[in-house]
């Protein structure tokens, strides 16, 4: 291996980084891997229904739908599933109770795009990685100067800038909108050519943007990461809390007379 290239490893420096999302990687060959998503460019694809995949595990699962062979059965109820992953969501949300020593372990560690859960943490980054092409940053933090606000690159911390001063520098060639980064103007650019690249693997459905099929994600597996401090209710999204939270703002907000 080179060097070079093996101290990256140590340092967390990821230099290889994709113009269309927030991807990164110290691998030119990883980012070239990751690059294929975008292109749709799949290693395998269903001849019954011309779906594609990049991964041969998912390809010979997806098979299970057309054949109906080797399904998945939960072995408490009896019900079988097509995919692996359906049968992950079925158990945590219908027999988490059931479920003791190191299976119910298996609950520690969740995958924020799927509903696959790991005993360890290092088991959850392979899997992010082989299966989604996400890596995990390092915590390094580069402080704004303007407001002091703490983003995770220094790639944020410029377009975070941009912002303050009203710097537009990408603009769209459909409609003439600018957006302070790149990444920005290509989610913009789906609008126009309703390109959803985010597919739901659970449903089907699609979206524009990752982040939002994180958040749909989580409608299937039942997380709910953001708790109320009134109340205890839970939410999958900080926006939804801080919209529920006005509601206890109203009620302990004295009457004028």
């Amino acid at each position: 291996m080179n060097i070079a290239r093996h101290k990256l490893i140590h340092t967390g420096l990821k230099m290889f980084i994709c113009d269309l999302c927030e991807y990164s990687t110290n691998q030119k060959s990883n980012l070239e891997c990751h690059r294929r998503r975008h292109a749709k460019d799949y290693s395998f694809k269903c001849e019954t229904c011309d779906k594609g995949f990049f991964h041969k595990t998912e390809y010979l699962e997806h098979q299970n739908a057309h054949t109906n062979k080797n399904l998945y059965r939960c072995e408490h109820c009896c019900k079988y599933y097509f995919y692996k992953k359906n049968l992950s969501v079925h158990l945590v949300t219908h027999h988490t109770g059931k479920q003791t020593g190191a299976k119910n372990a298996k609950t520690r560690h969740a995958c924020k795009f799927c509903p696959e859960r790991f005993v360890y943490k290092r088991l959850l980054k392979r899997h992010m990685k082989n299966q989604h092409g996400f890596t995990e940053r390092a915590p390094t933090k580069h402080l704004c100067d303007l407001c002091g606000a703490e983003l995770s690159s220094m790639r944020r911390l410029t377009v975070h800038k941009r912002n303050h001063v009203g710097e537009k520098i990408f603009e769209c060639d459909t409609c003439d909108k600018r957006f302070a980064s790149k990444e920005n103007l290509s989610i913009h650019r789906r609008t126009h050519t309703g390109d959803k690249p985010h597919v739901c693997s659970q449903c089907g459905r699609s979206f524009t943007q990752r982040t939002s099929l994180v958040l749909h994600l989580r409608y299937h597996s039942g997380q709910r990461p953001y708790q109320c401090p009134d109340c205890g209710k839970s939410f999958v999204s900080n926006a939804l809390l801080k919209r529920h939270r006005k509601v206890h703002e109203k009620t302990a907000r004295p009457k004028i007379r």
